[in-house]
């Protein structure tokens, strides 16, 4: 097929109604690359006989290598479509053939992207899902529904991507498993029920939310109508049908096919061919080609049900009868490959290529390679591009008939169901261009909206305009006489350039002065002072081209932004303004996040190149360079930042977790790795660079192939130059359990410099002598007479404020509800902060422009209502449904009825636990609890006690009544956030009132005036713990007594007091911590793996090796596959894949997805002291205590004090000779 020129595809980029942006998503090695190799090869740009096998658009060499897609990348294609005039039956035409008279040409342009199916690469997945309309959803027959499946199918529900599922690798159903066409087909219907139960989930979470925010609605109006108090009456829901969102072969939304052999089919294509046998229309067979519809066996132009045909032939015969798909569609491939590749019978093969009319080449028909054979016959039977081509043009939506139902959620930020979003009504002009996918004209242009979905990094000689040689492939054919006017064009601008070198040259004079003589200046010609301004200008002008050269030579990469315009057209040479998505018009603070930028150069992605592009206009696919610098790694690029809309941000399946520190090897280079990581960091949309305090540059990745890309690309690519990796840094949690405490353990030095809070007693094995009992006594953490276990009193260093408090676990219960709603806590902190700080700037302009004394109360109130008005705007909020919890009612959307949905469902958990009676749950909830923490909304709790709260002047609330109260009233008081309290915030406002003498009489200091420096004590202990300060995890903290030992408050320098209360209250907290048993929480993996059973103890033994533990093991029906799910420690996972492929001999191949974090149920500090442990272990405890050698290793990478026998046994002695 001749190749398509660019010019072809540029025209159809006009035509917005004939555009398919189509993704194509499935789990790794599920056949993505080798289907798009097929769809490339109808356009000309690989020979057919490499497709499958050239794997054009995996363009980096380690991709190649590997076999898998890391970075998703876009192509166009060409396709033409003959449509018969007097029918709708579509008929598909090369690019080459002629139109016959009687048919309609359409042509059709597709943008095609293929993405990655490692879970490690999941951000490209939302890239590619993000700037598509469509997708192609690939499941192998022989795998099945794998975990990253599910995970596309998820993104592309998010993103509302129209999917059509392709079941590839059919042959091995036949070749490998040797299944019958009944088996098969009974198997792919299990496997289309796995899919749709996939998808019947994502409706009903979506269900749920939109049930929950029309009662919520609901109950405001009958609450308006009816009263406060009036039960609401006449509510029911509505049912929806969801037919449309499953995937069934009847509907042409399934295709079945073998992408390396070159075939695919769907249902109406074997309905077009039977239904004149049959005496029916194609319109009328397709519904009966799926299901149990059987051939009358006497009367060949009759369909009959189960139920017709038992009752015709019995029982039995219905039993054995073949259905309408198996005997019409899947008989006639399995005799092919049986012909063919299992018994090779000559002749039979020469039927069969008769009978179906298949056109061979002689030599195919020759080949040794069975393999070769089958593929040009089912090449030519069923063709698989164009399968596919024209499932994506009948099931797929343009850009015209996507965008009003893919963008309502984008720009108005709401996550109506699709369904919802049709009648969505255009606030602005700019709305309305998103909505229709307006281009506009140059005469009346529409406001220009595009999002870049990612930042590529392409070679300097890649682009075509800025290679410093020909190698990119120019497809532009030019004539004999356009090459000779170019030539004549180069001829005249060289003798012109020769001939001003001539003019500007002073003639030669024995001084060497130029003279106005010799210059012509008095006969009419030059002067001097012109002609020396002029060089002046040329020697600039052309000086500050040399230096824009030099500076473009030195970049041998390029950033280009590879996004979707939705509006308007984008032209080169255009100013626009990009925006990050934390950028929010209406938000003071966020222009930060807003920059303007110009199009240099705007290009068509054609897989390996790119082809310039003067303009784009909308539903297009397009890269675009000058973007670097101000989008990070994704953002909108919008002709106006007012009234354009920025695009909310892209939902991620995983997230980065596996951090390693860098450094040069040579010191030298340290500016070249910073530079590198800044590339990086903006071409990668999954890694985080942080740059530490101690000048530490960290790299964050999602997982170990990834880090292994990122290393190759910054070594040969980014920083050039050679790179020294630590080991990979994992994070860790830290926590408690009601367990006794190791006698061992000795309380070290406490402080912000890093020392050991807890060390183990090297004297711990001399436990048995009366001696050895007598100290072990003193040095084991206990609480003291009178005070329960984990209560410390501690006080500051100049002895002022005596601080004590409790630690102690909360139970797991507890913890499991804390982590789940996480987001839920966030999302509520940060709703109160902002409407405080909303307040506060509100109050700060009112008094900068009229007098402070009247402006206050006024500034203060109107930012109050300000603030509740802003509130009720969130009504709409998304919020999923909470399955794990007991409760039957959803969760709720609105913060303030959040708040005490989260409130009764803690106090739930909390509920008859150890240590936790019903009086005590009930008091914190309702006044106690004060923050959680780390970062205020982590796993532990600090609750104040009943004595301390009584040393306010009013009465105080818990944290969830303050949010609720912030909420509701936009109240401006240390309600909104936890770190104030309401005396606090109230001494803030009357400062400017407070006189001399009211200071002198305030004699009384309470934990009122240092509430915040408590809160933050407790924020800092709880953020880095005793162990190796990492994060603590299901800690209550609960605040006793709060004593001021001076009885005069009127020297106390209030500064200094508030920074020992924190560093106090931060020391007591892991003291504290350090009366229970300690664990440690490690950071896991789900580990999926399907294996046969000849491996099946291989698999074993590496999972035990690293020390991972078997959930389930289930071996799939009708397969000789087991599916094996474990848990491994993040942290012995490096090398995991690479080990278990090496023991398996590939037959194996683990997915990792993060987990979670899961308790490590060893003591770190734990020796044995029993006599029972001492005739077990011996003294010297030869096993190994892999708590402590985590915590160890952690404190190491810290520069924290690790105890380590330097003499592990004195009993000989070693002289060295001399």
């Amino acid at each position: 097929m001749p190749v398509i020129p660019p010019t072809k595809l540029a025209e159809l980029q006009k035509s917005p109604r004939n555009i398919r942006n189509v993704c194509v998503l499935a789990h790794v090695d599920h056949g993505k690359t080798t289907l798009s190799d097929a769809l490339l090869a109808t356009n000309g740009i690989i020979s057919t006989k490499l497709a499958g096998k050239v794997r054009y658009l995996d363009s980096r060499e380690d991709e190649q290598e590997r076999g898998i897609t890391m970075e998703s990348s876009g192509i166009s294609l060409y396709y033409k479509v003959l449509t018969k005039k007097e029918s709708e039956v579509a008929e598909t035409a090369t690019a080459s053939s002629e139109p016959k008279s009687d048919h309609t040409v359409s042509e059709y342009l597709i943008n095609l992207i293929d993405s990655p199916g490692h879970i490690d690469f999941a951000s490209e997945v939302a890239s590619a899902a993000r700037l598509s309309d469509g997708a192609l959803v690939l499941v192998d027959v022989v795998e099945g529904v794998c975990t990253q499946t599910v995970s596309v199918l998820r993104q592309a529900w998010v993103e509302h991507v129209q999917p059509v599922l392709f079941f590839n690798k059919i042959d091995r159903l036949i070749v490998e498993w040797q299944m019958g066409p009944s088996e098969a087909y009974v198997h792919i219907q299990q496997l289309i029920e796995q899919v749709n139960a996939v998808l019947a989930g994502f409706w009903e979470g979506d269900r749920l939310a939109e049930d929950s925010r029309k009662l919520e609605a609901a109950k405001e109006k009958w609450k308006e109508t009816h009263g406060e108090d009036a039960p609401m009456t006449d509510w029911y829901l509505e049912e929806k049908d969801d037919s449309h969102i499953y995937f069934s072969p009847e509907q042409g939304n399934v295709l079945f096919g073998s992408a390396i052999d070159g075939w695919a089919f769907r249902i109406n294509h074997f309905a077009r061919i039977f239904a004149e046998k049959l005496g029916t229309s194609p319109e009328k067979l397709q519904p009966l080609m799926w299901g149990d519809y059987f051939i009358d066996p006497k009367n060949k132009r009759r369909v009959l049900t189960r139920k017709q045909y038992s009752k015709l032939y019995g029982t039995s015969k219905a039993a054995s009868v073949l259905p309408l798909f198996v005997q019409l569609c899947f008989c006639p491939i399995w005799q092919v490959y049986e012909n063919v590749i299992i018994d090779h019978d000559e002749d039979k093969i020469d039927k069969v290529i008769s009978t179906l009319g298949t056109k061979v080449l002689p030599r195919d028909r020759r080949s040794k390679d069975h393999r070769i054979l089958l593929t040009a016959i089912m090449q030519s039977w069923l063709p698989l591009a164009q399968a596919c081509m024209v499932a994506i043009l009948e099931k797929l939506p343009s850009p015209v008939g996507a965008q009003p139902l893919r963008l309502p959620p984008l720009v108005q930020g709401e996550t109506k169901p699709a369904s919802e979003c049709k009648g969505a009504e255009f606030k602005e002009e700019a709305e309305r261009a998103l909505f229709t996918c307006d281009s506009g004209s140059e005469e009346n242009p529409v406001p220009m909206v595009a999002y870049v979905g990612k930042i590529i990094s392409v070679p300097r000689d890649t682009l075509p305009e800025l290679s410093s040689t020909n190698s990119q492939r120019n497809r532009k054919a030019m004539t004999a006489e356009e090459m000779r006017a170019l030539g004549r064009d180069a001829v005249r601008r060289e003798f012109s350039l020769s001939g001003e070198a001539g003019s500007a040259t002073p003639a030669d004079t024995g001084s060497g002065v130029a003279t106005p003589q010799d210059t012509g200046a008095g006969d009419g010609g030059i002067p001097v002072e012109s002609l020396v301004k002029s060089m002046n200008e040329k020697l600039n002008t052309g000086s500050v081209q040399d230096e824009a050269a030099d500076r473009n030579s030195a970049e041998d990469e390029i950033l280009i932004g590879f996004g979707r315009i939705y509006s308007g057209t984008i032209r080169v040479g255009d100013t626009a303004w990009a925006m990050q998505p934390k950028y929010d018009p209406k938000a003071p603070n966020s222009q930060q996040y807003l920059k303007k930028v110009t199009v240099d150069a705007l290009y068509m992605l054609m897989g390996r190149e790119f082809v310039c592009l003067q303009q784009v206009p909308a539903g297009n696919v397009f890269g675009v360079r000058g973007v670097s610098g101000a989008i990070l790694k994704s953002g909108t690029l919008a002709s106006d930042s007012q009234t354009c809309p920025n695009l909310a941000a892209m939902h991620s399946e995983t997230y980065p977790i596996v951090r390693v520190a860098l450094e040069p090897i040579n010191p030298h280079d340290m500016n070249k790795l910073v530079r590198g990581l800044d590339l990086l960091n903006q071409a990668d949309p999954c890694v985080q660079v942080i740059s530490q305090s101690t000048g530490e540059r960290v790299l964050v990745t999602a997982g170990e192939l990834h880090l292994e890309r990122c290393m190759k690309d910054l070594r040969e690519r980014f920083a050039q130059c050679e790179i020294h990796v630590s080991e990979p840094i994992v994070p860790f949690r830290e926590s408690i359990v009601r367990q006794n405490a190791q006698p061992g353990v000795v309380l070290g030095g406490v402080g912000a410099s890093g020392q050991s809070l807890a060390t183990v007693s090297t004297n711990s094995g001399q436990g048995s002598t009366p001696d050895g009992e007598s100290d072990l006594e003193e040095l084991r953490i206990k609480p003291a007479e009178g005070q329960q276990r984990g209560e410390v009193s501690l006080s500051t260093p100049n002895g002022l404020v005596t601080v004590t408090l409790v630690v102690e676990p909360l139970p797991e219960k507890t913890i499991r509800f804390l982590q789940r709603h996480e987001e839920d806590i966030q999302r509520i902190v940060k709703l109160s902060s902002s409407k405080r700080r909303q307040a506060l700037n509100s109050a700060a302009e009112a008094l900068e422009s009229v007098n402070a004394d009247d402006a206050v109360p006024s500034a203060l109130s109107a930012a109050a209502e300000g603030s509740s008005r802003i509130i009720v705007g969130e009504d709409e909020d998304d919020e999923a449904n909470e399955t794990g919890g007991k409760s039957k009612s959803p969760k709720p959307s609105r913060v303030s009825e959040l708040c005490p949905w989260l409130q009764s469902r803690l106090c739930a958990t909390l509920d008859r636990a150890k240590g936790w009676d019903t009086q005590r749950v009930q008091y914190a909830a309702e006044h106690g609890l004060r923050m959680f923490g780390p970062r205020r909304v982590g796993a532990n709790m600090l609750i104040y006690a009943k004595d301390v709260l009584q040393q306010y002047k009013k009465p105080t609330l818990s944290w969830f009544k303050q949010q609720r109260m912030a909420s509701l009233q936009g109240s401006l008081s240390s309600a909104a956030t936890p770190m104030l309290s309401d005396d606090e915030y109230d001494k803030e406002e009357s400062d400017s009132e407070t006189t001399p003498a009211v200071e002198a009489t305030r004699t009384a200091i309470s934990i009122c005036d240092f509430e915040e420096s408590v809160n933050t004590g407790f924020q800092l202990a709880t953020q880095t713990g005793p162990l190796c300060f990492e994060p603590m995890i299901g800690v209550a903290v609960t605040i006793k007594s709060f004593v001021y030992n001076d009885s005069s408050a009127a020297s106390v320098n209030m500064g200094a007091l508030s920074g020992q209360i924190i560093t106090t209250v931060r020391d007591a907290v892991r003291m504290g911590f350090l009366h229970w048993s300690p664990r440690l929480h490690l950071a896991m993996y789900t580990c999926d793996i399907q294996a046969t059973s000849e491996v099946l103890g291989k698999v074993y033994a590496v999972i035990n090796r690293r020390h991972g533990r078997i959930l389930s093991e289930e071996m799939r029906e009708g397969t000789p596959y087991f599916t094996i799910k474990a848990t491994i420690p993040i942290v012995e996972s490096f090398g995991f894949a690479d080990e278990i492929r090496k023991r398996t001999s590939g037959a194996a191949i683990p997915l990792l997805i993060f987990r979670g974090f899961e308790s490590l149920d060893v003591d770190p500090f734990w020796v044995p002291t029993t006599e029972e442990e001492l005739e077990d272990l011996g003294e010297k405890a030869d096993r190994e205590n892999a708590a402590k050698r985590y915590m160890d290793k952690v404190r190491k990478r810290k520069g924290l004090f690790v105890e380590r026998k330097i003499i592990e046994h004195a009993e000989k002695q070693r002289t060295l000779k001399k």
